[in-house]
């Protein structure tokens, strides 16, 4: 497995992958699956457009399985900040070490760029993703906020 960077031929992978993973872990906390939300063409041209439109201080990234994505992150860094704005693994490979190095290779990227501190939102439901995060080292700083999808979210920080 590797990471590296997202490419345009990624789309339909990508997409794919993000939904499946989306729709184990968030679905059954929002009540929608990512379909009841987007379409996939709508979600497939977000992509692309975002893809266009990456800039030196957003990183669209995959874990790559012998030509397989497991995984997609994304973040991107506002001065000294950066946030990782998505995590997402396949349940197929859950537990067997991607997301830790899909989350360095975001945070390395955009600390390569000068980003001193990285945050991130979480559903508060999350418990899977939030003892993960926490056992990488993010810390909650106190900040809640509702979801745009309903449910409340928690803020977490850490040093790069």
């Amino acid at each position: 497995m590797h990471v590296r960077d997202a490419r345009a031929d990624d789309a339909e992978a990508f997409v794919r992958a993000y939904e499946v993973s989306w729709d184990a872990m968030a679905a059954p906390l929002v009540g929608k699956t990512l379909e009841e939300l987007m379409s996939f063409e709508d979600r497939l041209e977000s992509f692309r457009s975002a893809l266009a439109q990456r800039s030196d201080d957003a990183r669209i990234l995959v874990a790559d399985r012998d030509g397989a994505i497991v995984g997609v992150a994304t973040c991107v860094r506002d001065g000294a900040t950066c946030e990782l704005r998505s995590l997402y693994v396949v349940p197929d490979a859950w537990g067997t070490g991607v997301s830790r190095p899909l989350m360095a290779s975001a945070l390395d990227a955009m600390r390569e760029r000068g980003a001193t501190e990285a945050t991130l939102w979480v559903v508060e439901a999350n418990a899977r993703a939030r003892r993960f995060y926490e056992r990488e080292g993010w810390t909650l700083d106190g900040e809640t906020r509702a979801s745009p999808l309903g449910p409340q979210e928690v803020h977490y920080r850490r040093s790069l």
